[in-house]
């Protein structure tokens, strides 16, 4: 049977158009693909880290919710972290721990919010801060630091602080891992144990 020469043409560009819907899948694929990275500061080994603490156990100021917050996410990172730390054989005591811990969740902010002045030294804007808790520690001298507010909204982050020099020492997160302000438990979880994974 003989083709002609326009089925022979329309044939030919099935590959092309096969090629085409593969790699416009693996674009929509890959760009949501979050990313989860850590840094450490020179000379930290978080392997000898056995025992913690929060790094303010109980909310320095009246909780100020604004839109999108949801208190139960703040329970839902806190018992999150408590149990993957745990896992990995850490111990929570009040007195003399080797590390502290503390997370933040970076969130969109209007400008007219967005302002120093609004802040006490040490405060700044993020899902941890409108639970009214706060921290004054940073480090930048540590490679690859930067401030909260420079990540991606719905980032998720965990810090290690070092209690003698209050010195940031590790902090992991995950980019765009909590867009949604609702995240259940189980999720919430996932996120964590993908960040402390990098410890």
């Amino acid at each position: 049977m003989k083709m002609s020469f326009m089925n022979l043409y329309k044939w030919s560009k099935i590959p092309a158009l096969v090629l085409f819907v593969l790699v416009c899948n693996a674009c929509v694929v890959t760009s949501g693909i979050k990313n989860t990275s850590a840094i450490v500061a020179p000379g930290a080994n978080t392997k000898l880290y056995r025992t913690y603490n929060w790094y303010q156990p109980a909310p320095a100021a009246t909780a100020a919710y604004d839109k999108g917050y949801k208190s139960t996410l703040h329970d839902h990172i806190i018992q999150g972290i408590e149990a993957e730390l745990k896992k990995r054989g850490y111990t929570k005591v009040t007195d003399n721990p080797d590390v502290l811990v503390a997370y933040d969740v970076s969130v969109s902010v209007p400008l007219e919010k967005d302002k120093p002045e609004n802040f006490e030294p040490g405060f700044g804007y993020s899902y941890a801060y409108m639970s009214g808790y706060r921290y004054s520690y940073n480090n930048p001298n540590l490679p690859g630091y930067r401030a909260v507010d420079l990540f991606k909204a719905g980032t998720l982050i965990i810090d290690f602080i070092n209690p003698a020099s209050n010195q940031l020492v590790w902090r992991g997160w995950t980019e765009g891992a909590l867009a949604n302000f609702n995240a259940g438990a189980g999720n919430v979880q996932q996120e964590v144990e993908e960040i402390l994974n990098k410890l």
